[in-house]
């Protein structure tokens, strides 16, 4: 029960994007070196998963999704409602990454045009949210951005759980205000029960 366990937090890691091995290890607190490899080994010949090694410049290996681990997508969001519903409560002590809570957003209705990327860089990571079909995909590979917002994960979390927070509060914004508006407008309260 504790390999699948893990082999869900993997996918749930590599759902934002391609991850290196030591991106896993760091968004997965207490992972033995040895079973994150034993479950990448597994998932990848369950198809779950592909490595793959990103061209020049960034020449680095990279653990991704393949169609079938993208197919678990929703029920992996089904999981992340039924936790914020039915889960224990958190704690300040509880361990939470930025990735972890902006998947919850993933999927929701967004007025970010499609074609249109915000930026948003959340205590030295970078993601990027763009809309497809008017719904928010919520990745980690680098693209030219229409919009970037800064802020430090405190924030995003606040914001997300639904506490009051003024957008216009909100100054690190660079680009295009609409979309980065759009952007966090999609964010908003994405964390509490809907």
């Amino acid at each position: 029960m504790v390999g699948e366990r893990w082999s869900m937090l993997i996918v749930r890691e590599l759902a934002v994007g391609p991850r290196r091995y030591s991106d896993l290890l760091a968004g997965l607190p207490g992972i033995p070196t040895n079973l994150l490899a034993g479950r990448l080994r597994d998932l990848q010949e369950a198809g779950v998963i592909s490595k793959t090694t990103l061209p020049p410049p960034g020449v680095a290996t990279v653990y991704e999704l393949t169609r079938a681990g993208l197919a678990l997508r929703p029920a992996m969001a089904k999981l992340r409602r039924w936790g914020v519903e039915y889960g224990s409560p958190t704690l300040e002590t509880d361990e939470v990454r930025p990735a972890w809570v902006l998947l919850s957003a993933a999927g929701r209705p967004t007025a970010i045009p499609d074609g249109h990327v915000c930026e948003l860089l959340i205590d030295g990571e970078v993601f990027a949210l763009t809309a497809s079909r008017s719904t928010l995909v919520v990745h980690t590979r680098p693209t030219d951005a229409h919009a970037s917002i800064t802020m430090p994960a405190g924030d995003l979390y606040r914001f997300m759980s639904g506490h009051p927070m003024d957008i216009s509060a909100i100054r690190a914004v660079t680009g295009d205000h609409s979309v980065a508006h759009a952007a966090l407008n999609t964010l908003r309260g994405a964390l509490s029960v809907e």
